[in-house]
């Protein structure tokens, strides 16, 4: 976040202004935002995905560059700002594919790339199968307790906790964020991404031990199905309004022609 040079009341400064800026360009952008929804009337609904996707670089870079704070930091603020306006499970729909396809292989790929299990010893064999194991009972001593304390019963904070084992890219951002930094080591980062990989793969595992013996509930989520009905008809609307241009453009070219 920032070098060795600075001190605390600097960065927490920062920190502090960085939300500042988070707060009044999130406002100011949900506002323009909204005001562009209204008035363009369900059309050229492609610009949404665009400006999320500028507002989103704008956000995290001068996060970074301006105030010493992570860039993931300023992208999850414009997420929050993206999420407030009226078309958000649209702008979500495009961006998926080229989550899935493109941008998680690939970033999944480069920490992969920075594995050297040709170069670890037997200690840092070692120490990273005990780092898995201290990360995977810390999460579900520490969320289980937290569970227990909001009134779950013993079973249930047991699966709260098992649930929430897994880390993912956040942790995998943050420890490539201080091996640029100089604060981890190179040979640090394989036992990281070992512990990652491993609480992923365990996480499905350890759930079905500890729910095993429960019947199969299917419960109702109108607050899911809402959403997933609004972005389903934000494609539809989207689809409709293309064919409705290019038979706009096919009468005016016969028109033309007589």
């Amino acid at each position: 976040m920032a070098g060795g040079d600075e001190s605390v009341v600097l960065v927490l400064g920062k920190i502090v202004l960085f939300f500042v800026f988070a707060i009044v360009v999130g406002l100011a952008a949900r506002w323009g935002l909204c005001w562009m929804m209204e008035r363009a009337h369900e059309r050229n609904l492609r610009r949404y995905p665009v400006l999320a996707f500028v507002l989103c670089l704008l956000m995290a870079y001068c996060a970074e560059a301006f105030f010493g704070v992570a860039d993931i930091t300023g992208a999850y603020a414009a997420g929050l700002v993206v999420s407030c306006t009226p078309k958000a499970q649209y702008i979500a729909s495009k961006y998926e594919p080229l989550g899935y396809l493109l941008l998680t292989p690939v970033f999944f790929a480069s920490m992969g790339i920075n594995v050297q299990a040709s170069a670890m010893s037997t200690g840092v064999w070692v120490f990273s199968i005990l780092l898995l194991i201290v990360s995977v009972i810390s999460k579900m001593v520490g969320c289980g307790l937290g569970a227990r304390f909001c009134g779950f019963t013993s079973r249930e904070s047991l699966q709260v906790g098992t649930g929430m084992v897994c880390r993912g890219e956040v942790a995998l951002i943050v420890a490539n964020r201080g091996l640029e930094l100089g604060v981890l080591s190179a040979p640090m980062m394989t036992p990281v991404i070992i512990t990652v990989v491993g609480g992923t793969i365990l996480t499905p595992i350890l759930l079905k031990l500890v729910f095993r013996g429960e019947p199969h509930k299917l419960e109702e989520n109108s607050l899911a199905d809402h959403y997933r009905e609004v972005a389903q008809l934000d494609i539809v609307s989207d689809q409709l309004l293309n064919q409705n241009r290019e038979y706009e453009n096919q009468g005016e070219q016969k028109q033309k022609k007589k």
